[in-house]
């Protein structure tokens, strides 16, 4: 063995092994500040505490997984590309068979950082309306108002409509009035039959629209805004007619 070939070989692989170690060490120190830097952030969002870990890990082990192909490209050199198409293809053939778990995997981070509904919030999506249960990295848990179980897939909240119905807990209600056509009827009378109505708000206050006269009966569209809307128009009904008992009521 030619000794000049050797030691240019150890040289070789010596001042490899200290590119190496060097790489390591700056990985090492980019992936912790990453790592809290990314935490740090998620706090400030007020994500909750396993997403902040989760994500945290993440970015940090991103950070070496660069790490080790770089160190990887130090050693390989001339091989290198060959070995990166070939972990590119194993990653594509896991991705593709595995893409609805990870579809519903990285919606389900989204839901639990953005937070567009919390545990305890009433939401409707995909036909269904619940109150959420339990928030997972794949699914989250609903319990409907007829106490059944519904596990919705988190990659529907991506892809499909969802109404949070306890964000803004104030409902419009509506109902019909329906008064002989020679009333006089003002907003301020309407107004004041709803003021001792149980449950309806006062701001935004109450309208009152003329929808039209016929048969001699004039029309009017009553909106109102509540946060039990079922319980309050049955109030508001109750008072139309205690104040207008000429008049014919009932709900929009």
């Amino acid at each position: 063995m030619d000794p000049g070939l050797v030691r240019e070989t150890v040289l070789d692989y010596t001042v490899r092994t200290v590119w190496a170690l060097l790489v390591s060490a700056v990985a090492l120190l980019i992936a912790r500040g990453v790592r809290g830097t990314t935490m740090r952030a998620l706090a400030r969002n007020r994500a909750q505490a396993n997403v902040t870990i989760l994500l945290g890990n993440i970015a940090q082990l991103l950070v070496f997984t660069i790490g080790v192909l770089v160190i990887l490209a130090i050693y390989t050199q001339g091989a290198f590309g060959w070995i990166l198409t070939s972990f590119s293809v194993v990653g594509i053939v896991i991705g593709l068979s595995l893409q609805d778990i990870l579809k519903n995997f990285f919606a389900g981070i989204w839901v639990l950082v953005e937070r567009p509904f919390r545990i305890g919030d009433t939401i409707e999506v995909s036909g269904h309306t619940g109150v959420v249960e339990e928030i997972a990295f794949r699914t989250t848990q609903l319990r409907t108002m007829d106490g059944r179980e519904v596990i919705v897939p988190n990659g529907s909240f991506m892809t499909e409509s969802v109404v949070n119905l306890t964000r803004f807990p104030t409902r419009r209600a509506a109902a019909w009035l329906v008064v002989p056509a020679e009333v006089s009827l003002s907003v301020d009378d309407v107004r004041g039959a709803l003021a001792g109505a149980e449950g309806v708000s006062m701001e935004p206050p109450p309208t009152v629209e003329l929808r039209g006269v016929a048969d001699a009966k004039a029309r009017y569209l009553v909106t109102f805004w509540a946060s039990d809307r079922d319980a309050a128009l049955a109030q508001t009904l109750a008072a139309l007619r205690a104040r207008f008992p000429q008049s014919e009521v009932h709900g929009g």
